[in-house]
């Protein structure tokens, strides 16, 4: 599971050519290739976004495959950073945490 596959709205990340690259070949945003690339790794996404035209570029990712060529670029862009991070106790609070449904 990929939280924060685009670094938290990091800008060196998204910035990086290898994504404008490959970007222009789709016709697609750099954004759109990095959450490509998640989900040809068989990573679930979860991308956040209050923009409704975030929202929708963020979904149109469907309609083009990277090459093996294209995913070992952008695989070798890794820097060892992790944008989520917790601590235990918080992944605790979220394994006890249960909706609060309304109540009739």
């Amino acid at each position: 599971m990929s939280w924060y596959p685009l670094g938290h709205g990091d800008k060196s990340l998204i910035s990086e050519p290898v994504f404008a690259e490959i970007g222009a070949k789709y016709g697609k945003s750099p954004a759109q290739v990095i959450l490509r690339w998640h989900t040809q790794m068989g990573f679930a996404v979860i991308p956040g976004s209050r923009n409704v035209d975030h929202i929708r570029d963020n979904l149109d990712i469907l309609d083009f495959t990277l090459t093996d060529n294209e995913m070992a670029a952008i695989a070798q862009l890794d820097k060892g950073v992790r944008y989520y991070h917790r601590t235990d106790e918080q992944l605790v609070q979220f394994a006890l945490w249960r909706p609060d449904f309304e109540k009739a």
